[in-house]
């Protein structure tokens, strides 16, 4: 099984990642990869990962991890490892002058070029123990990879999924935009459940749950994250597109961000897509109830 790799530089946030990270990689019963990138790979380098990786084993006894120092530009020693990950994580801001930038020069190059699913996880929140896996969905969904990322996580969380679909004014020349009729957000209520019909039928222990709002997209994507553990994106041919939707949602979401592409390589969770609920998520688990 390949490895959650998380990437870290020292800061606050993504020591935070990390931790989120080390809970993931256990949910996914996978080793943890803990990578840090710079000019020149030093000894104060390696001081800062080895603690970084002690914290994670602190908080979760027993666990795989590999600690490892890169010499490089983090974006492309982060993209590179990604080849050999199922799943990548970073904070949303780093250290320095920079910081208020950062989301711009590193976690948002490694969530367009990464070869696998991309998670940012924020600054401004520690907890995210409770609340569904929301999904923001731009239209049709039947092939979408976001979906089954998605759906996944909300099967190893224990918790439901809720899809959104945000209708944004559409300003004329000449006139104010004007939000969607009552009777065309309940056909696009029922257009976005039936697209997601099968996936709904493939995890059935997964509650389903669709919302359509009118607004600004990343606004309101990034509203629905205050009740969330984790809000999906797709990008570049999947649900939103990596564009500004997506940009906005990773400075202002309150909770861990997903983006997933459709040329990320397959999911690596080793359960079936219909787990029971109170089956054993993890390694830990399953040996506590032996």
């Amino acid at each position: 099984m390949r490895r959650v790799l998380v990437g870290i530089d020292g800061s606050e946030e993504s020591v935070s990642a990390a931790m989120w990270a080390a809970t993931e990689a256990v949910l996914r019963d996978a080793p943890l990869w803990v990578v840090a990138a710079s000019g020149a790979a030093t000894s104060a380098d390696w001081a800062m990962v080895r603690s970084v990786v002690e914290e994670c084993r602190r908080s979760h006894p027993g666990m795989d991890v590999t600690e490892e120092v890169l010499a490089g530009f983090a974006p492309d020693a982060l993209i590179r490892q990604s080849a050999d990950a199922q799943l990548l994580v970073v904070g949303s801001r780093g250290r320095g002058a920079v910081a208020e930038t950062l989301l711009g020069s590193v976690s948002r190059a490694v969530a367009e070029r990464a070869s696998c699913p991309v998670v940012v996880v924020p600054r401004h929140r520690t907890s995210f123990a409770f609340g569904p896996v929301v999904l923001g969905v731009a239209g049709c969904a039947e092939k979408d990879g976001a979906v089954q990322f998605a759906f996944a996580e909300a099967v190893i969380r224990q918790t439901s999924l809720l899809a959104v679909h945000v209708w944004p004014p559409i300003l004329g020349r000449h006139q104010q935009p004007e939000p969607p009729s009552p009777s065309t957000v309940d056909k696009m209520r029922d257009d976005l459940a039936a697209s997601l019909a099968d996936w709904s039928t493939k995890y059935p222990a997964v509650p389903l749950a669709v919302d359509v709002r009118y607004g600004d997209p990343a606004g309101e994507l990034s509203r629905a994250s205050a009740s969330a553990q984790m809000l999906v994106l797709g990008h570049r041919s999947t649900a939103l597109g990596f564009g500004t939707v997506a940009h906005g949602t990773l400075h202002h979401a309150d909770c861990p961000v997903a983006v997933v592409g459709e040329t990320h390589h397959g999911e690596d969770l080793a359960f079936p897509e219909g787990r029971a609920a109170d089956e054993p998520r993890n390694r830990g688990e399953r040996e506590a109830s032996s």
